[in-house]
């Protein structure tokens, strides 16, 4: 378990569309990308980084819920 996230499942992302970025999933399902979802999906998912910019289509990923204790240090993938 990572530490600084809540683990629960909140839902499964079943399918994601060819190119997406992990920012952009961070702000498609927190509604942010910079209040520590792009960290607790990395924290979520191991290996999930090694992909690189761009995810592969129809990966399914793990979504925790994050809270205002979760966020510790905001990872920016495109700096």
């Amino acid at each position: 378990m990572s530490e600084g996230f809540d683990m629960a499942i909140e839902q499964t992302v079943a399918t994601l569309a060819p190119g997406e970025r992990i920012d952009r999933l961070a702000r498609r399902i927190y509604g942010d990308e910079t209040t520590g979802g792009v960290e607790a999906l990395l924290a979520a998912n191991p290996g999930l980084a090694d992909y690189g910019g761009e995810l592969p289509g129809g990966l399914a990923l793990s979504v925790p819920n994050i809270t205002a204790e979760s966020i510790r240090e905001t990872i920016r993938p495109w700096e």
